[in-house]
């Protein structure tokens, strides 16, 4: 893959049924990142939308769910200017948990991409956070 990858892992204390119920039910995902329009199912579009206005903050296609595991999103956001990105989700048991990878790729790879690159990346690391109050 060209472009700028972002790989973070968080050590869950909930089952990898309860994240991954997280992970794609409209309801759920609005309690830690962004309020859904539907709930996320294979090969759907969907839209993301802020917690405060409603505004549309990301948005994309849900391209592949093995239930549990894995999931794999085309994602975008407004700084992107509709380039396409890919989000992939992969959930491992662990030891009284779960082993959440989030692996953002297809980032903008130049000086000028940069400040987009940190903007997610802190983004994501807050979202993942709040992922540890299940």
């Amino acid at each position: 893959m060209t472009g700028t990858t972002i790989s973070k892992s968080v050590y869950l204390k909930a089952s990898p049924e309860t994240v991954w119920r997280h992970l794609t039910d409209k309801d759920l995902l609005g309690k830690w990142f962004h309020p859904a329009q539907a709930d996320m199912t294979p090969g759907a579009d969907y839209t993301l939308v802020s917690q405060k206005d409603g505004d549309r903050m990301c948005w994309g296609r849900v391209e592949e769910m093995l239930p549990t595991t894995y999931m794999r999103w085309a994602f975008t956001v407004g700084p992107l200017g509709g380039a396409m990105t890919t989000v992939e989700w992969q959930l491992d048991d662990a030891p009284g948990g779960t082993r959440l990878t989030l692996t953002h790729s297809g980032l903008p790879a130049s000086a000028e991409g940069y400040g987009l690159v940190l903007a997610l990346d802190k983004g994501w690391h807050g979202f993942l956070m709040n992922l540890h109050d299940l």
